[in-house]
């Protein structure tokens, strides 16, 4: 992720109507990355001027805008615009989701309800996930590129800005935004593809309905690189209950990837005491680009293989019928040119156990590091249907953490 700029990191406690927040003064809670120092301007007067103008809009109640209020009482009846309609207007906090199949609350409010893994990927989808190096090939957020839609819903502040014909997302991360037409106009013709794709709004009572296709396929889901394709459709669903918070939905339809739609159910919360800020992502990134710190990203690398597993190691190879919760002890692991290679001793019997590449296991919480000779492991895996002793695990248990490997 782009390292940008360095944040105030001093914690409170909000009070917002009966509810006491954790909150970050001038932040969200979801820092998670140290970034190098630069100069910390406010995307303030100039920037949120310009924003107006160019979406042209209308007045909008005080408390959906005005950053002299910074308490409210998230159980307000929902600000409406002139027409009538639900105002999003505001700052909000997101819940961090890096892995979409992850369920979490976080101490702020906000949520997540994740899609049960394994995902359901088709050949070319699980090649593409499976493939995901950014080590070696670099990750495009790195790079400074855009982050596309559902990516860029997870790190630091958004401020949504909204009247009764547009919608603006101005997401902190990179100084990144969208404005997207409500009046239910149909996508544009012979538009090239991009990060975020072409998109559109419409109403369905108070629920905004926004679609977007004509994506060029390079963008990922989250931080762990779950993939989509240029043939996607996202749809995604807001609806304000209240004051404090937005119910938000996305589904995405990309049978390329997914053998049915995937989804997510998102809580994000209203958080006043936040004005979002300059993000020069090329200034923090640059100097770690060129001296190789940070593997630039050079374009996508996809392949309709699986470069990673092959035929033979590939989820298909695998009796997936009989699933086995083996435990025992290590003997080595190996994580040398694709994915994890351990060997155990269970009941005196050597097996060989094939594991997920290192990037994702890492990110679920279990690290090379606590895979030493001679520590009791347990996998759930499934024997390899050619070759004898062989097991691909899609989960592994040492000191006390598990990890999902699929």
């Amino acid at each position: 992720m782009c390292k940008g700029k360095t944040r105030r990191s001093r914690l409170l406690t909000q009070t917002v109507g009966a509810n006491t927040l954790l909150v970050q003064k001038g932040a969200d809670i979801h820092r998670d990355r140290e970034r190098k120092p630069t100069v910390k301007n406010r995307l303030s007067s100039i920037a949120t001027a310009i924003a107006l103008i160019a979406i042209g809009l209308a007045p909008a109640p005080a408390a959906a805008q005005s950053a002299k209020i910074t308490k409210v009482d998230v159980t307000a009846p929902t600000p409406r615009l002139p027409n009538g309609k639900p105002d999003f207007s505001g700052v909000w906090a997101r819940p961090g989701t890096q892995d979409l199949t992850r369920t979490f609350t976080n101490r702020d409010g906000t949520s997540n309800r994740g899609e049960p893994n394994p995902l359901p990927f088709t050949p070319w989808g699980q090649a593409q996930w499976d493939n995901y190096n950014p080590t070696q090939n670099g990750d495009y957020a790195g790079s400074c590129m855009p982050f596309g839609w559902i990516r860029s819903f997870t790190p630091h502040p958004m401020q949504i800005l909204q009247n009764n014909e547009y919608i603006s997302f101005l997401f902190e991360q990179s100084t990144m935004f969208q404005a997207v037409n409500t009046e239910g106009l149909p996508h544009r013709k012979d538009w090239p593809p991009t990060w975020f794709g072409d998109s559109r709004g419409h109403w369905d009572g108070d629920t905004l309905v926004i679609e977007a296709v004509n994506f060029n396929g390079w963008a990922k889901l989250g931080t762990m690189g779950h993939p989509m394709s240029e043939g996607a459709k996202l749809t995604m669903t807001f609806k304000r209950p209240d004051m404090g918070h937005i119910q938000f939905k996305w589904v995405l339809d990309d049978p390329k990837t997914y053998t049915r739609p995937i989804s997510n159910d998102r809580v994000f919360v209203l958080t006043p005491q936040v004005e979002i800020m300059e993000y020069a992502c090329m200034e923090g990134n640059l100097a770690s680009l060129i001296d190789g710190a940070i593997t630039p990203w050079l374009g996508p690398k996809d392949s309709d293989k699986n470069l990673v597993y092959g035929p033979q190691r590939d989820w298909p190879a695998y009796d997936l019928t009989k699933p086995q919760k083996l435990t025992g002890v290590l003997k080595d692991v190996s994580f040398k040119d694709g994915p994890g290679i351990l060997r155990m001793d269970v009941d005196k019997k050597p097996l060989v156990v094939v594991l997920s590449p290192l990037v994702r296991m890492n990110a679920r919480g279990v690290t090379e590091e606590m895979l030493k000779p001679g520590v009791m492991v347990s996998v759930v895996a499934y024997a390899n249907k050619q070759t004898k002793d062989e097991l691909r695990a899609e989960s592994i248990s040492v000191e006390g953490r598990t990890a999902d490997l699929r």
